[in-house]
């Protein structure tokens, strides 16, 4: 039966972009802010192949930045995020670990990747994901800064060798400011668009 979101698809990419899109597979490191808002963004740019890793589940404090309801809270994010992504093209493939990332378990996930999204919340196992990623892979795309009422622009990307990072660098909500929707989506997008670019430069 032919997909209707494929099908509305092709009228704005072409049959090359499309294939391109669809035969590059996406490791996305976390299911919150950034991860579930980038996620979301890439399926509808027509990714199918998907590899997503969290440790958390939804809970309410959730709902104003990521893409959950309230009929998620309690379910793994990660399987929340499937059947949201699911819900929007049920061709995706979509492998998930409701797991936490460690030095030590790093290699029994998202592995052989082209693109990583990092999307952590602590500063720390960002920097120690980053540190992983950017070996093993050729585009890891991170996000940093981007909390808050107002700041530096979210959309900032600084690019060393295969790593983007984006966000202005400074607003963390460890340091008193708010996470909030208008700021986390614009990250999480620029974020997708890298992606995307990214994808279809091979």
């Amino acid at each position: 039966m032919p997909n209707p979101f494929t099908e509305a698809l092709s009228r704005y990419l072409t049959d090359t972009q499309l294939a391109k899109i669809r035969a590059t597979p996406i490791g996305i490191a976390g299911a919150g802010g950034l991860g579930s808002n980038v996620a979301m963004t890439l399926v509808r740019s027509g990714f199918v192949r998907f590899e997503i890793l969290d440790k958390d589940a939804v809970e309410a404090s959730n709902l104003n930045r990521q893409d959950y309801t309230l009929t998620d809270i309690g379910r793994p994010k990660v399987e929340a995020l499937k059947m949201r992504m699911l819900a929007v093209n049920p061709d995706a493939l979509i492998v998930t670990h409701q797991a936490e990332w460690t030095r030590a378990n790093a290699d029994a996930f998202l592995t052989g990747l082209p693109i990583l999204v990092e999307a952590f919340d602590q500063a720390e196992i960002k920097r120690e994901f980053t540190e992983w990623a950017i070996g093993r892979t050729r585009c890891v795309v991170s996000g940093n800064g981007m909390a808050g009422l107002t700041g530096g622009d979210p959309t900032t990307v600084r690019q060393i060798n295969n790593l983007y990072i984006v966000g202005d660098g400074t607003t963390s909500i460890h340091d008193g400011h708010p996470p909030l929707a208008p700021r986390v989506l614009q990250c999480a997008a620029k974020m997708a668009e890298i992606v995307l670019s990214r994808a279809l430069e091979k």
